[in-house]
């Protein structure tokens, strides 16, 4: 039998679930490269706590997954150790400000405290346009003397409301991060104060029978609106999540630090499982073109940061496997044979068959007789 030296990538929704649900052979697969010791690690554009996504897929897989396993969109922020002194807006739902404490940021506000602070900023509700006029003829307009400039602006995922969210980051950018000082002509071109930003999915897949809007619909809606403004590209600091290729970096350091633990060696190659050809199958083959460069002269096609720390990057190749289970539905949808980042090694039915395809060609194939 060969070593097992090699990792499992996963995407999560689409290949582990669907939408509320779990689909049902993602429980043996995933057992079984457990049981063989084989690194695991799941690559979601997902954004919560870890802690919380490990729960949920130990749960209903029936083995332990450490938060340490959880890459979501996030989690490599926490490389991005230059930012987190800055004071940060931090645009997203659920518990988005103990998110971004625990990637490293100290400081933090959000779209609901920089309106308290100037209640004139958000007008697309009509109700808060009445209150407004309510307020100034009552007591005048009041701004809080005490509010901090926002540093920068970090883009967890999709608020709630995206009008609201949409006018105050762009009110920041053009105002150097204080709504107070407005600058004379916002036309001219300028740098604006750094944005970071997770998670470029245009689309998911949940229970509806056609995709949902992800957090990459709001961005183009932020980079249209910023444009038609101001005249310029919104440029963006960062961007983490898949298909940025610092996502799958960080989690070849996590499936590196598996294989050591299990007294392993170091991986050698990785196969990342995806339902997603534009996200996940884009990102997979933009990491394989990564890991053909040498290890100390290595660039990003993206053009966005890659990890600084080489320590435990060994992989020297990635194979993408697109399943059948999520946004792909090969009766419904032909892939882009003129785009080769989109096109996957090999196309598998589900998870399954994904691992039956990866044992047979790492491992003797009795094992794969589950």
């Amino acid at each position: 039998m060969k070593a097992l030296n090699f990792a499992c990538f996963f995407d999560i929704d689409g290949v582990i679930t669907k939408g509320p649900n779990f689909i049902t052979v993602a429980k043996p697969a995933i057992q079984t490269l457990i049981q063989l010791k084989i690194p695991v690690v799941f690559v979601s554009n997902t954004c919560m706590l870890e802690s919380d996504k490990a729960k949920q897929l130990s749960a209903v897989l029936g083995v332990t997954i450490h938060p340490e396993q959880v890459v979501l969109a996030q989690t490599p922020i926490r490389t991005l150790t230059d930012l987190h002194n800055k004071h940060v807006l931090v645009s997203g739902q659920g518990p988005a400000e103990d998110i971004a404490r625990i990637i490293g940021f100290k400081s933090i506000t959000t779209i609901e405290k920089v309106c308290e602070a100037f209640p004139e900023l958000d007008m697309v509700n009509h109700m808060n346009r009445d209150r407004l006029s309510e307020m100034i003829s009552t007591q005048g307009l009041i701004h809080d003397e005490n509010f901090r400039p926002i540093d920068a602006i970090v883009l967890l995922g999709e608020p709630i409301q995206w009008e609201r969210s949409l006018q105050v980051i762009i009110d920041l950018l053009l105002t150097d991060g204080n709504p107070a000082i407005v600058p004379t002509d916002s036309n001219t071109e300028r740098d604006h104060i750094p944005i970071i930003a997770c998670n470029r999915d245009l689309v998911f897949k949940a229970a509806a029978d056609l995709p949902r809007f992800g957090h990459g619909a709001f961005l183009s809606c932020l980079e249209t609106l910023y444009k038609s403004i101001s005249g310029n590209d919104l440029k963006y600091t960062a961007f983490v999540g898949k298909p940025f290729e610092i996502s799958y970096q960080y989690a070849e350091t996590i499936a590196n630090k598996i294989a050591l633990a299990n007294g392993q060696s170091k991986i050698e190659k990785v196969y990342f499982i995806g339902d997603n050809p534009d996200v996940d199958i884009v990102g997979a083959n933009m990491y394989n073109y990564l890991l053909q460069q040498s290890i100390n002269l290595r660039t990003s096609i993206s053009g966005y940061s890659l990890l600084s720390d080489s320590t435990f990057l060994s992989a020297t190749s990635c194979e993408s496997i697109l399943v059948c289970t999520g946004v792909y539905e090969p009766n419904k949808q032909k892939l882009d044979g003129k785009n080769p980042w989109k096109l996957p090694t090999t196309i598998k039915l589900d998870v399954m068959e994904a691992i039956k395809y990866i044992l047979l060609k790492e491992t003797w194939p009795h094992i794969v007789n589950y």
